[in-house]
């Protein structure tokens, strides 16, 4: 069964391989905020789930499973939880990484963060370390956004936010 740190894992592959960098294990883990045997336990249940392939001795995430995961998956295995109101780091359509033709709701959508940029409704990101992750990486961040656009979606921002999604995780946003 995955574990929410699962899909920060296999985010940072997908993005490791859209930006063509390779890095070591450790390194990886300390980006994403996860430790390195969880980072190493968390490959292991992707592989076993399909989301992640062994190819060549290299671990490429599976863009079509990691999609229908994201797209469809997500919402139902991690509800948003509301946390309350305050300072924090702007997500889901309030995230300036995230572009279209969604007004952003006022007041915003935020993680928790003391030193964060706008005050909002707080919500659950999916995992603690997300914040971290998207901290240190655009890419990450824009889909850790899209995913919580997903996860708080009415029909008509959820069709919008799984296209966005879809276009980002292929390559062609």
């Amino acid at each position: 069964m995955l574990k929410p740190q699962d899909t920060l894992i296999a985010l940072k592959l997908w993005a490791d391989y859209q930006q063509q960098l390779v890095m070591p294990l450790r390194e990886a883990a300390s980006l994403v905020g996860i430790s390195v045997s969880e980072f190493s336990k968390g490959l292991q249940r992707l592989e076993v789930a399909k989301l992640v392939v062994v190819r060549d001795g290299r671990r490429f995430v599976e863009r079509g499973a990691l999609l229908e995961w994201l797209c469809y998956g997500v919402r139902y295995a991690y509800p948003v939880e509301q946390i309350g109101f305050g300072r924090g780091v702007p997500t889901a359509w309030n995230c300036p990484h995230v572009k279209s033709d969604i007004l952003p709701p006022t007041p915003a959508t935020v993680w928790q963060q003391p030193k964060g940029t706008i005050e909002g409704v707080m919500i659950a990101p999916i995992h603690d370390s997300a914040p971290l992750a998207a901290s240190n990486n655009a890419l990450m961040y824009q889909a850790l956004a899209l995913i919580d656009a997903v996860r708080l979606g009415k029909p008509r921002e959820l069709a919008i936010a799984r296209e966005l999604l879809t276009k980002l995780i292929k390559g062609t946003l």
